[in-house]
């Protein structure tokens, strides 16, 4: 089972792009980062709600900024 199909199509492809915009990388690379995500995103929600769940809208919106920091 792939974590991706979780994603509504439209946040699948908006994540992607916003990935690949940010770290300069190939739609394989951001998907597999993207797939590598979940398991640290649900950490953080598990250790006392430091995020919201993973896919959700917080995830959508910070989880490629917080790329972009990284990149930087």
């Amino acid at each position: 089972m792939d974590v991706l199909d979780d994603l509504p199509p439209s946040s699948r492809r908006e994540l992607i792009a916003a990935l690949q915009a940010a770290l300069g990388v190939t739609t394989e690379a951001a998907e597999a980062i993207l797939r590598s995500s979940e398991p640290l995103w649900n950490a953080l929600e598990d250790a006392g709600g430091l995020v919201d769940s993973w896919g959700g809208g917080e995830f959508c919106y910070l989880f490629p900024k917080m790329c972009a920091v990284i990149r930087s």
